[in-house]
């Protein structure tokens, strides 16, 4: 029986675009239009020529595609669950402003990071003490422990740092972390976002605070996601509080698409929070880690990544939207391997929303595009999958 016809949001000059930038490179692009929660490119890479499956030869295709160790079959946008790196501080920063753990003024120390007892995670250098909109800018790793700290360790408030953290947790699963999301494609994988009872099966009950798990603060750790909950994380701060799931459907032959990709979510942080963290990424722009995203006349705001990797070079992720006050695109950029968020990351991200929102990428940042164009970070890639 025939199947009803379908439309996608796909952007296919869109998708054809990111899909050069990632050659020969491993990594994932995941772009959002953040009104609809439409789909508008998802590149995973290595990718393959779908050809290779049609035909007689498709059988031994598709053992070689299965035994390639670059996995082009996995569809790293949706399947790939990563440290998010710094891409999570804002989602720290909604939780603690929520909590009513910090105001946008609180402002904590960073003495090149995070020193408590003997206990140290290291941060490059800025200005200190400094509160939460600088502290996105520069992407402090100080600020966000301390932070999480001074929640998860206020028995005052929570009674015990269990009841603290399991307060954090509904608040991260509310913003889409740690369960699908619910992409109308098949093989979603849901990420990871530990609960109390992982750490007490590690530690002991009552054995563990916020120094055991600092980690997770600055989206390491524990903590794995996929470039799509990057993606949408994105496009909620875009929205300033609510996303739609996002989706590549975008029109049904005579019939309507189905309501679960229509309707809002909304987080459990008030929404007037989400534009202190618009402004903080939208300093990273002008005056931070992502000064690569700053476009003439687009208002563009981001966020650099940086994940440790225990099985090689750190991995380059960046996300971000444009334009600030009216968003258009959401993107979120993971590229395995790469080193900082803002050596691949970040160009990746900001061409693909020039060239969305512009048409063209002009003359003064055609060296960026030729840069990503040419480089290969696939050379540095073990083949291990996270």
């Amino acid at each position: 029986v025939a199947g009803k016809n379908i439309k996608l949001s796909l952007n296919i000059e869109l998708q054809q675009y990111a899909e050069s930038l990632m050659m020969n490179k491993k990594g994932a692009v995941v772009a959002i239009e953040p009104s609809t929660g439409e789909i508008l490119c998802l590149v995973s890479a290595p990718s393959y020529d779908p050809s290779l499956l049609v035909g007689r030869e498709r059988g031994g295709n598709y053992n070689k595609m299965m035994a390639d160790p670059d996995k082009p079959l996995f569809n790293r946008a949706i399947q790939a669950t990563y440290p998010p790196g710094s891409t999570f501080k804002p989602t720290q920063g909604l939780i603690l402003l929520e909590e009513g753990i910090i105001t946008t003024g609180t402002m904590f120390p960073c003495a090149h990071g995070f020193i408590s007892g003997g206990l140290r995670v290291g941060c490059h250098g800025h200005g200190s003490p400094l509160p939460l909109k600088p502290a996105l800018q520069t992407s402090c790793n100080a600020y966000f422990c301390w932070g999480f700290k001074a929640m998860i360790d206020k028995r005052g408030k929570y009674g015990s740092s269990a009841n603290a953290f399991d307060i954090w947790k509904k608040h991260m699963v509310s913003m889409g972390y740690g369960y699908k999301l619910g992409v109308d494609l098949p093989g979603e994988y849901r990420g990871f976002i530990p609960n109390v009872d992982f750490y007490n099966k590690w530690y002991g009950a009552g054995h563990w605070s916020a120094n055991t798990i600092i980690s997770v603060s600055i989206g390491q750790g524990e903590i794995l996601a996929t470039p799509l909950q990057i993606a949408n994380l994105c496009a909620t701060i875009a929205n300033r509080g609510h996303y739609i799931t996002p989706h590549v459907v975008k029109e049904i032959q005579d019939t309507v698409v189905p309501a679960e990709y229509l309707e809002k979510h909304v987080p459990t942080i008030a929404s007037h929070w989400y534009n202190d963290i618009a402004e903080g990424m939208r300093m990273a722009v002008t005056g931070g880690t992502c000064r690569l995203a700053n476009l003439t006349d687009i208002e563009v705001c981001g966020k650099t990544g940086t994940a440790q990797n225990p099985h090689g070079r750190d991995h380059s992720a960046f996300m971000g939207f444009a334009p600030y006050h009216d968003p258009k695109i959401a993107i979120a950029v993971y590229v395995e391997n790469a080193g900082f968020g803002a050596t691949f990351g970040v160009p990746i991200g900001s061409l693909v929303m020039e060239r969305y929102l512009r048409g063209y990428i002009p003359p003064e940042r055609k060296y960026l595009e030729e840069r990503m164009l040419q480089s290969n970070t696939i050379q540095f890639a073990g083949t291990k999958k996270h």
